[in-house]
């Protein structure tokens, strides 16, 4: 997978759908739309799993962790690119997902999604 600043235009595609998940709001309504904009991209399972913990993440953590969240809607997509390419953990471990229990929840959620969506898509 190419580094995020080398592939920005399919990239924000996934890190905008993604950033929803650290909104304030019910992720379980959003979640489908999600994972359909993950399954459409050219990423693998793995691929989107790093972009998740190592892009997104990063970038939006600090979202949940201020109550109530300064943002609820979503971030503008200059903004949020910016944002990713400066927190960018690119090529690193992934964290330890037992530290953050929410986003492990969200990732095993829109994993699943995903995983649907693809057989779906493959059987149409």
């Amino acid at each position: 997978m190419r580094s995020p600043d080398e592939d920005i235009e399919d990239r924000s595609i996934v890190w905008d759908g993604m950033q929803h998940l650290w909104m304030d709001s019910d992720t379980s309504t959003l979640l489908p739309e999600i994972a359909r904009i993950c399954a459409a991209s050219k990423y693998t399972l793995r691929d989107l799993e790093a972009i998740f913990w190592n892009e997104v993440h990063p970038a939006l953590k600090f979202n949940m962790a201020l109550q109530p969240a300064p943002e609820w809607a979503g971030f503008g997509i200059e903004w949020l690119t910016q944002r990713v390419l400066g927190t960018s953990r690119f090529g690193k471990p992934l964290p330890h997902k037992w530290l953050y229990p929410y986003a492990s929840d969200c990732w095993r959620k829109l994993y699943a999604s995903i995983v649907q969506h693809r057989s779906d898509m493959r059987m149409n």
